[in-house]
């Protein structure tokens, strides 16, 4: 599926049920080097004790049409998760 079609369907979830999408997008999971290193598109971060973290989005990222693009996540600034968009093309 191309990115942008992924963020249409995002954005969409994030108008439903705004609380359980910000909830999921928002929860990260320490993962292997092994997993960062791969050359898939995951999208991984390192967070402040050095682990390597992922997330849906990274997840989804990895799952999009190649060179479709990749999904970002806008917060507002208080923090507030507010919309998809496709940045890269």
């Amino acid at each position: 599926m191309k990115a942008k079609c992924i963020a249409e369907r995002l954005n969409q979830m994030l108008l439903l049920d705004p609380e359980a999408v910000a909830s999921l997008i928002g929860h990260r999971v320490v993962c292997d080097k092994s997993l960062a290193a791969d050359d898939s598109p995951f999208v991984c971060s390192v967070d402040v004790q050095g682990d390597i973290r992922i997330g849906m989005v990274g997840v989804i990222n990895a799952l999009a049409e190649p060179g479709t693009g990749r999904i970002a996540a806008f917060y507002n600034d208080s923090g507030q998760l507010t919309s998809f968009t496709v940045v890269g093309v």
